[in-house]
Formats: C-alpha cells, sequence, structure tokens
C-alpha cells in the first residue's frame, strides 16, 4: 500500500511557533489593509507602507477639475505613454466632469481590496485612485522588454515550424492558439510561489484531455509551498513522483507545433512566465527520440530516421561496457586480425581497458560542460579543439591506446541524437561499465535487466511510461506508419475521444 496516497501526495514541512506568529501578523497587518480609505493622501501612505517606498513604485498625484487622483504603477513594467495619453491627460482636460467610466480611454476594472490591487500592479497594471471612491480602478498597460519570437537551438529541424517559445507567457499561448484555433483549448492561470508570485497556465483540451491526468496535475501544483518559482525546472521538480529515477515522465519542449501535437492526443502542457521551456505531462519514454520532423516527412525517411536513433542509444548505453566486457573476459568473440590490432595498439598503455574508458568518458563529459557555459563561439571551438588536442596527445603519449578514443568518440557522437535522455545516458553508460569490468558479459545481461525492470516499473500520473510498445501504439512508436493510418490516439493517454480521424 502506497502510503503518499493516503496522505497526500508530500508531507507539508512543520511550521514553527515563530514562523507562525510572523504569519499570524502578516495576516492582521493585511486584513487592516483591506478597507481602501476615500482621501488620497491616505491612499498615498497606505501605498507607501505595502511597498516599502521602493524607487521604481511610481506614485503619481493628479489633480482634476473636480477632485483629487493618484495612479500607481511600477516602472518598467507599464507603459508610461499610454499612462499620459489615456488617463492623466482625460482627468487633467477642462472637459472633465468627474465620471472616471467616461474619462478612462481603454479597457480597466475595479477593485474593492487592497490585495487585489496589490497583485495588479505587481503583474504591471496601473492602478487609478479617486478621491472619494472606495474602489480602486485598474488598466492593463503592461509593457516590458521582451525576447522576440525566434528560432530555438535546442530542437532545430530542417523541415517543419521554426519559431520556439519566449520568456513572456502570453506569447507563449498566443503561439499556441495560433496552432489549435478552438475555444475548447482551456489556460488555466495558477499563482505559484509566495515571493515570486509566478503565474502558470495549465493548458489542455476539454473533451480530449485525460481528466484523471488533469485532476492530479493541478493537486500537485496546489502543493507547491515555497518562496519563488523561477523557471519550469521548479514545478517539475516539486510534481515529480519519479525524482530519483534517471527516466522522466515528463517532457519539455520549446516549440508550439510540439505542445499542439501532444494536447491533441489528451496531455497536459504547463506554461511557466518568465521560461520558454513548457512542461507536457505525461511524456513516455520512446517520445525522446521522437521528433516533429517525423511527421513532417514521408514515411520511409521517418522510419529510417528512428531506427538510426535507437541504433544510436544502444551505442551511446551499451558500446563502452559491452567492449569492456568482450575485451576483459570474452576475447574469443572479437577475430583474430582485430585482436591482433587492438592488442598491439595498448600494450604499451600502463592503464588497463576499464581505466582507459572511464578517463576517456570523464573528459569528454568535461570538455562538453566546459563548451556549454563558454559563449557560444568560443565554446565550439575548446569542445573541438580541446577533444583533438587532448585525444591525440594521449594517443601519442601512451597513455590511452586508439581504439578506446575511437570508441568514446563514437559514444559521445551518438549521445546528441537524445538530448532529453542526457541523465538516462549518462547514469547507465557508467552502470553498464562498471557491470561489464566486474562480471563480463554476464554484467551486461544484469544491467540490461535493471534498466528494463526500472523502465516497465516507472508511471507518469499513472500512466506507464513504456505504454508505446502496447499492441494499439505500435503504429507509432519505434517505426511510425503513414498518417492516413493513425486514425486513434495514444490509447493509454486518451481515455474519453480516442478517435482523432473519421
Amino acid at each position: 500500500m502506497d502510503v503518499r496516497k493516503i496522505f497526500g501526495f508530500r508531507k507539508k514541512a512543520k511550521t514553527s511557533k515563530l514562523e507562525k506568529a510572523g504569519e499570524d501578523k502578516n495576516k492582521e497587518a493585511m486584513s487592516s489593509q483591506e478597507v481602501i480609505p476615500t482621501s488620497i493622501p491616505k491612499c498615498m501612505e497606505l501605498v507607501k507602507s505595502i511597498f516599502g517606498g521602493s524607487s521604481d513604485i511610481i506614485i503619481q498625484p493628479i489633480e482634476t477639475q473636480r477632485a483629487k487622483g493618484m495612479v500607481v504603477y511600477i516602472d518598467g513594467l507599464t507603459n508610461k505613454d499610454l499612462v499620459d495619453r489615456d488617463i492623466i491627460a482625460p482627468l487633467k482636460s477642462e472637459d472633465f466632469d468627474g465620471n472616471i467610466a467616461l474619462a478612462i480611454k481603454t479597457y480597466y476594472k475595479e477593485v474593492d481590496d487592497v490585495p487585489t490591487f496589490v497583485g495588479e500592479v505587481l503583474q504591471g497594471n496601473v492602478g487609478l485612485f479617486y478621491d472619494g471612491s472606495r474602489e480602486i480602478f485598474v488598466i492593463d498597460f503592461k509593457q516590458w522588454d521582451k525576447r522576440t519570437v525566434e528560432t530555438p537551438d535546442a530542437e532545430s529541424v530542417t523541415r517543419g515550424p521554426r519559431e520556439g517559445f519566449t520568456e513572456s507567457i502570453r506569447t507563449n499561448t498566443a503561439l499556441l492558439r495560433r496552432k489549435i484555433r478552438t475555444p475548447k483549448l482551456i489556460v488555466e492561470n495558477v499563482i505559484v510561489g509566495r515571493q515570486s508570485n509566478t503565474p502558470i497556465g495549465i493548458t489542455y483540451i476539454e473533451g480530449i484531455v485525460n481528466r484523471e491526468v488533469l485532476q492530479e496535475v493541478k493537486r500537485r501544483i496546489s502543493t507547491i509551498d515555497t518562496d519563488a518559482v523561477l523557471e519550469s525546472g521548479n514545478i517539475e521538480q516539486y510534481i515529480d513522483e519519479n525524482t530519483f529515477s534517471p527516466a522522466s515522465g515528463m517532457g519539455t519542449t520549446v516549440k508550439p507545433d510540439v505542445v499542439a501535437a501532444k494536447i491533441l492526443e489528451g496531455r497536459v502542457a504547463i506554461f511557466c512566465d518568465g521560461s520558454p521551456h513548457v512542461l507536457i505531462i505525461p511524456a513516455l519514454f520512446l517520445e525522446n527520440i521522437q521528433t516533429s520532423e517525423d511527421y513532417y516527412n514521408r514515411v520511409l525517411l521517418a522510419f529510417i530516421q528512428r531506427i538510426l536513433r535507437f541504433l544510436g542509444l544502444f551505442i551511446t548505453v551499451l558500446l563502452p561496457g559491452l567492449t569492456l566486457a568482450v575485451i576483459t573476459y570474452n576475447q574469443e568473440m572479437i577475430p583474430s586480425v582485430f585482436l591482433i590490432s587492438l592488442i598491439s595498439s595498448t600494450q604499451k598503455t600502463p592503464l588497463p581497458a576499464g581505466a582507459e574508458l572511464f578517463f576517456l568518458i570523464v573528459m569528454f563529459e568535461l570538455l562538453k560542460e566546459a563548451g556549454t557555459r563558454l559563449p557560444k563561439t568560443v565554446g565550439s571551438a575548446i569542445t573541438i579543439v580541446g577533444a583533438l588536442i587532448i585525444g591525440d596527445s594521449a594517443v601519442n603519449a601512451g597513455i590511452v591506446g586508439a581504439p578506446a578514443v575511437i570508441i568514446v568518440a563514437l559514444t559521445a557522437v551518438t549521445s546528441f541524437i537524445a538530448p532529453n535522455l542526457t541523465e538516462y545516458i549518462l547514469v547507465y553508460r557508467l552502470l553498464f561499465l562498471v557491470l561489464g569490468g566486474m562480471m563480463g558479459l554476464i554484467g551486461i545481461g544484469t544491467g540490461v535487466v535493471i534498466l528494463l525492470t526500472q523502465l516497465i516499473s516507472t508511471t507518469s500520473f499513472g500512466i506507464p511510461i513504456l505504454s508505446s510498445f502496447s499492441k494499439n501504439e505500435l503504429k507509432d512508436s519505434a517505426v511510425r506508419f503513414p498518417l492516413w493510418s493513425l486514425r486513434y490516439r495514444p490509447s493509454s493517454i486518451a481515455k474519453d475521444n480516442v478517435r482523432r480521424r473519421k
């Protein structure tokens, strides 16, 4: 019996007496400020007490023909020109008769409590106080610097859309709306983080989404109780049920067409303001070696490309350990000509075969990390030159043999085929290397059993991540059948509306 299902997904942290006293004090302070003052001087004191006199909080009094007013907004998050043109200028006009509703030249809404007003201002809106009114007028004049829609570097394609998500959640949802023009596309806004107040969007298609997965996603997000959520990776770690598993049940993407295709299969997407990476729940294991380009190319080309990715995944995970097992324990499996060449190239090296492979794998990971952290123009040069110079120098110095360099180079190249499986590949590559060096082919077989057991037992929000191998989903798994034959959505995900093509 799973104890987590009885007592909830995650135990709530205990609150100390000091923290509880502080929370009670904050609640009392906020409750005392919930009533909106009717005079502008008191409103100004209230705003200054809430925001602590921060220099980027603009508090601008306004003298009108009838009474006094005041606008409040955050410098850098609001369009000042629109504030002057559509709020301040009409209120200072000689034609102003005291009717705020007729004076404001844009859409607005009225709020009657201070906490709502504070939240609106922190989102970039403008708050307008007017003498004698117990309501605050909130005008949406958000404007901040943001990155334009560009081609993502992480998921480049030769055929298909090249636009990628940005750090603005509204830009991202608009990009998705361009792909799916239906009123059934739902984006539910949720605020997470006590201090960051980060907006996130739970996105799905009504009538297609798996309702059980959707409810579980909402429940887990509601349990997030932390100061700040700065990126979708924070959300992923808080709601992940496979924390210590190298295979995750959640996918990430920066392409709108990928998100559109996934939620059309009944999945849930989570947008996070400030991050271009969108979470897709649930994600099956085989989808890590599938690309959106597979569905845009002809079926034969897609078939060949998927087979190559499968082959690359097996090579990058198994090749170092399998090579070490054969060289150390099962040399009779190697052809005599190749065995003679292998022995002659390694007889002068001081390190055993396992140490050579481990040394080169660590060296490659260090070079890859350095190339990632350095600037783009310098990083690529450092990675290529460093690999060539260090590898060639190590062979010439007799530290490692040329066969080990070739094996690790092939392993490194094939690891880039599945960038979403970097953690998985690194963990199991080292596991197979250790087992192969200790027990030979028996150790490799043991590692395969461990790998398959772990994958089979891993679920994502109640859905097995290996369900792509089920009978109903084989048409779009290791190979892809023609699009006209894919009449149904994945039966393991979509439960109600399973037919996609009539």
